[in-house]
């Protein structure tokens, strides 16, 4: 703790008062990654691409600019989605910033159902939320696990297809 305080410009007694040990500090470190990152994620958000005329490019495009930002920047997200597997606490925090995205996405399928781009006969929040668990898989085996066959390009082509089969309209 000595360290984080001297990194932050802060005094060991100061960090102590708000953090009573290193665990409470990564608590509350993982709620601010999470808020950071839901905030991001909103402002990236483009729904109508996904109703042009290439809803299917748009996924993959997304899907594609994810994994880089996860490979470059992911570190912290990376450890989370390890220690969520072996910590309560950790999982806890990951399944509320989850349930933003699934919710997020929800909202997307559903507009787009109304507007006739995705299948009407799924459910939504199923939907929604078997995507989230198969792009965190995903993301998980090939940079937690660093898997390399098939190739991460493959994993995402698939991934995008699997997708795209499940919740788009099929053209008339």
């Amino acid at each position: 703790m000595a360290e984080i305080a001297s990194a932050g410009g802060v005094g060991v007694g100061t960090l102590y008062h708000h953090f009573p040990d290193k665990r409470a500090l990564l608590l509350a470190l993982i709620d601010d990654w999470g808020d950071r990152e839901l905030a991001d994620q909103r402002r990236e958000a483009r729904f109508e691409r996904y109703l042009g005329d290439d809803p299917r490019g748009a996924l993959l495009e997304d899907l594609k600019r994810r994994y880089e930002h996860l490979k470059r920047e992911g570190g912290f997200y990376l450890v989370l989605l390890e220690l969520a597997d072996r910590d309560a606490d950790v999982r806890q925090r990951l399944h509320r910033i989850r349930q933003v995205g699934i919710e997020r996405l929800r909202g997307m399928l559903e507009y787009g159902q109304e507007r006739g781009r995705m299948r009407k006969d799924v459910d939504p929040l199923a939907a929604a939320f078997l995507i989230t668990q198969s792009i965190d898989m995903a993301a998980n085996e090939l940079l937690v696990h660093r898997m390399t066959d098939p190739a991460p390009s493959a994993v995402l082509e698939e991934l995008c297809d699997m997708i795209a089969r499940y919740i788009l309209e099929e053209p008339a």
